[in-house]
């Protein structure tokens, strides 16, 4: 069975797919979302063969989502349904790992013979946009090749400081960089460059936390791209071995865009680098300043900290009895050998 998920941001779109695909033996529609970050969340959760994708929808497109998708999870093809034939839209869905790119009046029969090549690793273009992906190669070739030529112009101070703070995660000089950004109203030229290189590797920490700070001053609509890259960094942080207070820079600039209590939820996790004693002191002065004494962050926090006392002390209890209990054994042996 090819196992497929539906993205498109109109549920009758979704419907109607669901609806023309599920009578072919070999497929199963596994679910759908109507936005890129949903689709990425509902790829990690069921693992589709492919993903039917639309491009232009709230929240996160589907180039950004396909980008995500292809490069996080590799057993998952991506078949772009658009209802635009524009070569921009087909060049940037192609560089961003597409294994194909049809138009949304595609027949059926065409739709499911599509899906099962692109499930075999096969390319697929619909008819008339054929003679287009000269134009997107074009494209991305002089992308690669601004990426590998020298620029005919000099570095700016700007492009050396973003090019150093590439290279390492400092967590003293990457907010210096957002911060000199925003001064000098570079945030879109610098976004575009850290940019390039997250779509080579969505592991690089100081691109996702560049991408995810930068994002929310270049426009207030990309405040849930921002947080998702800024989720992303956090989880890519923990599994890379960074320090507790590296990780806090992706909390502190999601708590900036008003997710405060998304983000806390980020410290509190399960196993998380904060699920110790030194880290639930930690905490409960976090959730005191940002949320109040008396907000249901601190008062579960509270409670955490006194049931682990109460259990504390009820281990030590137990061991004192059984400590107890040998002095007990000792002082009956010592009255038996003094009769």
């Amino acid at each position: 069975m090819i196992r497929i998920l539906l993205v498109d941001d109109q549920r009758v779109i979704r419907e109607g797919l669901k609806a023309l695909l599920e009578p072919e033996v070999d497929f199963l529609v596994v679910g759908s979302a109507n936005d890129g970050q949903a689709a990425i969340e509902q790829v990690e959760a069921l693992k589709p063969d492919v993903v039917l994708i639309d491009i232009q929808m709230p929240r996160m497109d589907g180039v950004t989502a396909t980008r995500i998708i292809t490069q996080r999870f590799a057993e998952t093809k991506v078949l772009v349904l658009s209802s635009h034939d524009d070569e921009a839209f087909l060049a940037d869905a192609l560089r961003a790992g597409a294994k194909g790119y049809l138009l949304k009046d595609t027949p059926a029969t065409e739709l499911a013979d599509a899906v099962r090549s692109v499930n075999k690793g096969y390319a697929q273009i619909g008819p008339g946009l054929f003679e287009k992906i000269n134009i997107g190669s074009n494209a991305t070739h002089s992308v690669a090749s601004d990426q590998v030529q020298p620029r005919s112009t000099a570095l700016t101070p700007l492009d050396m400081e973003v090019a150093r703070a590439l290279q390492s995660f400092n967590s003293q000089f990457l907010p210096e960089v957002v911060r000199l950004a925003v001064e000098l109203g570079a945030v879109e030229r610098v976004l575009a460059q850290v940019d390039r290189e997250l779509k080579h590797d969505l592991t690089n920490l100081p691109v996702l936390y560049l991408v995810g700070a930068l994002s929310a001053h270049a426009d207030a609509e990309n405040k849930t791209l921002a947080l998702f890259y800024l989720r992303l960094g956090f989880k890519e942080g923990i599994r890379q071995g960074l320090s507790c207070e590296e990780l806090l820079l992706f909390y502190q600039e999601a708590a900036r865009l008003e997710e405060a209590e998304e983000a806390f939820t980020w410290l509190t996790s399960v196993d998380g680098p904060w699920d110790n004693e030194a880290g639930l002191s930690f905490l409960l002065q976090e959730a005191a300043r940002m949320f109040g004494l008396d907000s249901a962050q601190y008062r579960s926090l509270l409670g955490l900290k006194q049931i682990r006392a109460m259990r504390r002390l009820s281990e030590d209890c137990a061991a004192l009895g059984s400590m107890l209990e040998v002095l007990n054994q000792v002082e009956r042996l010592c009255q038996v050998l003094e009769v």
